[in-house]
């Protein structure tokens, strides 16, 4: 049974790759919250909610707009897991739904697939301001919808 001693091993692996993932996702929501408060980066204007992180879920709301950030893992090609946040916009008519306005990708470092504006390097979940400009990236996207 080499097979499934390897696919036990693997499963071992990814499981860690899941806690250290949805950590940082958390961690995440944790500072922007943070920043969002903080007095000398506020906009009193945007809210965050952390009610939901438990689920993999945490909101803001700007300008009557509730975008909602997802978190979930994948598989990737070469076996390793990575995180993914997709980001809704929430509407209320005509009917209830949710608008995909975008998402990235983060691995266990904290490197998203995102890039800031006229720069070639990727984003980084842990650094003040990449993380910041992450948020303030897709509360902006919803406005076009």
């Amino acid at each position: 049974m080499p097979y499934s001693k390897h696919l036990h091993n693997s499963l071992d692996k990814i499981s860690q790759q899941h806690i250290v993932l949805t950590d940082k996702f958390k961690e995440f929501a944790n500072f922007i919250k943070h920043c969002i408060e903080t007095p000398s980066v506020a906009n009193n204007n945007i809210t965050v909610s952390l009610q939901h992180l438990d689920k993999g879920v945490f909101t803001t709301v700007f300008a009557d707009r509730t975008t909602s950030f997802v978190f979930s893992t994948a598989l990737t090609s070469t076996g390793s897991l990575v995180g993914n946040v997709k980001c809704f916009i929430k509407k209320e008519f005509p009917e209830p739904k949710q608008v995909h306005i975008g998402e990235f990708t983060f691995n266990e470092d904290g490197h998203t697939s995102l890039k800031l504006p006229n720069e070639d390097s990727k984003i980084n979940m842990n650094n003040d301001f990449g993380t910041l400009h992450i948020i303030l990236h897709f509360i902006h996207e919803g406005l076009r919808t």
